[in-house]
């Protein structure tokens, strides 16, 4: 179990990271080029893309389902803007997973890239989405385990105490989870995808960038002194191999049905 997310913390960061955000979340766009090939070919009229963020995958959802009404769903408000500029032709709705303000049986198929590690209660998740699905309806999402930047942990380590990385769910917790929600397992599958930067600096700032710093409720206060941060930079140099310094990324991605 991971420690406490600091929701309105994650809706303010996100929201703030928004006008910047698809300038560095390469990853998070590779991973969701990924997870839409996991997306069933049958036809599906009603879509939610939940953790929607920029908006950037609703046109991609789009291409895949030509007919479908999408709607793209965000607990950071601030992202719903840049999304709604972007692209207005879609519906929006700030929405938190653990509580989804639509009807029962609204959907097809909801489709979350990365969003849902922000929750408190995956199984909660699992619940909402399956209550909103429509008998039949698919649930394609990805999400982040223990061992997401193990690096980072390992490097801060050598300075201090203090958990200066966000905590993620064990891997078989979330297989626990999934196989007790009721959905059918179509897919289920989880790999280490890495994100390599040049400089510790970069990778630390894309995940600034993007919203993704340390928003639990045990996360240290104050500022870090900067022979932490100098300390912390020489630890992480151990890791770097030929493509550089890796951030890496547990990530669990699965297609899940709701039964007729």
């Amino acid at each position: 179990m991971h420690d406490v997310i600091a929701k309105q913390a994650v809706a303010k960061s996100f929201s703030d990271a928004a006008k910047d955000y698809d300038t560095f979340a390469r990853f998070q766009h590779q991973l969701a080029k990924r997870l839409l090939a996991m997306c069933p070919q049958t036809n599906k009229q009603s879509i939610l893309d939940l953790g929607c963020g920029t908006g950037y995958c609703l046109p991609l959802l789009n291409q895949h389902y030509d007919n479908a009404t999408l709607t793209g769903a965000d607990i950071a408000p601030g992202m719903l803007d840049v999304a709604k500029q972007a692209y207005p032709k879609f519906h929006f709705c700030v929405a938190d997973a653990e509580n989804l303000p639509f009807e029962n049986e609204q959907f097809d198929l909801i489709f979350s890239n990365l969003a849902v590690q922000w929750c408190d209660d995956f199984s909660q998740v699992l619940k909402q989405a399956y209550a909103c699905l429509k008998p039949g309806g698919h649930l394609v999402l990805s999400t982040l385990a223990d061992g997401t930047l193990d690096e980072l942990k390992q490097a801060w380590s050598t300075v201090d105490q203090h958990q200066h990385v966000n905590q993620f769910d064990d891997e078989h917790d979330l297989k626990f989870m999934i196989e007790s929600s009721g959905f059918t397992i179509q897919q289920c599958d989880i790999a280490t995808l890495y994100d390599f930067h040049s400089d510790v600096r970069g990778l630390t700032d894309s995940l600034k960038r993007i919203g993704a710093h340390n928003i639990t409720d045990g996360r240290a206060k104050g500022l870090t002194s900067p022979q932490k941060v100098k300390q912390f930079m020489q630890a992480m140099e151990s890791f770097r191999q030929d493509a550089g310094l890796p951030a890496s990324y547990r990530v669990l991605s699965c297609c899940l049905v709701k039964p007729n």
